[in-house]
């Protein structure tokens, strides 16, 4: 599944490893939120990951808070607004 911006959100999931960082996005109770942590566990249909910050704007996702979201292969629950995406490092100029 390519979207309309190009990025390959299958081959990024096949990508997802325990231990890698990633960045987690989610929502709960009308609310978007996203936040960086370290895949914790991976299960064919959903992903657990332990936040490493805490979350802007919420007392509830601290350091250390492991949510589960679905992976691509969960056609329900998956979006681009409730997944987890592998962090890249961009090059630096100059």
């Amino acid at each position: 599944m390519i979207s309309d911006t190009g990025c390959d959100f299958l081959s990024e999931d096949r990508q997802l490893r325990v231990g890698k960082r990633v960045k987690a996005y989610w929502c709960k109770d009308g609310f978007y939120y996203h936040g960086e942590g370290v895949i914790v566990q991976l299960a064919r249909d959903n992903v657990s990951v332990q936040l490493q910050q805490r979350v802007d704007w919420s007392d509830d996702y601290t350091v250390g808070r492991t949510i589960r979201l679905p992976r691509i292969s969960d056609r329900i629950h998956w979006s681009s607004r409730n997944c987890v995406r592998l962090l890249r490092k961009l090059p630096l100029a100059g």
